[in-house]
């Protein structure tokens, strides 16, 4: 891949995980005024506000942050077709079919960061406050209770968390096994 192209990819690969935690933060009621989320939300503000005049919030769900995350991953790709000489769009709806899958993969692959970062910190940092650990700990600890419901701990240990990344690990190949050929 093209040197520029890979930096556009990461740096927009990046813009749009922090998106994607303004959308978590959101739908898990995370403490708004944390420092992290503070952060967050100010480098997020400029393009969300915009899209929520027209796009309204559905059920709980913040469907100007999704679209945001979508249209960032489509100018992305847009882009990196640009840098690499592409011609003309060939299939328009495989394309946004390909963006969406790639939003999902995105937010898998974040969760999927959230979790570690969890297991590396309790590790380091146990009985310590520390403010982007909880926030962390909010955005990760719904799906991790519901499999705690599943299987409890044992003896002092917490598998819920390897379960969970387990399970997202596999998503997320299925994602790009099954998937992927079909779009490209």
């Amino acid at each position: 891949m093209n040197p520029f192209a890979q930096l556009v990819s990461m740096l927009f690969d990046i813009y749009v995980s922090v998106i994607l935690m303004r959308f978590f933060l959101q739908y898990f009621r995370a403490d708004y005024y944390n420092p992290l989320s503070q952060f967050i939300i100010k480098i997020t503000d400029p393009l969300v506000k915009p899209l929520r005049r027209i796009i309204p919030g559905l059920g709980g769900i913040d469907l100007s942050t999704l679209l945001l995350a979508w249209l960032v991953t489509v100018a992305k790709f847009l882009l990196i077709f640009l840098l690499s000489g592409g011609g003309a769009l060939s299939n328009p709806v495989g394309f946004i079919l390909l963006t969406l899958v790639e939003v999902l993969s995105a937010t898998i692959g974040l969760y999927i960061f959230l979790i570690i970062i969890r297991i590396i910190i309790s590790w380091i940092a146990t009985g310590n406050y520390n403010p982007v650990f909880l926030v962390i700990t909010q955005l990760t600890e719904p799906p991790l209770a519901k499999i705690r419901r599943l299987l409890p701990p044992m003896s002092g240990f917490d598998f819920s968390p390897m379960l969970l990344l387990i399970l997202l690990f596999f998503i997320n190949s299925s994602i790009s096994y099954y998937l992927h050929p079909l779009l490209l």
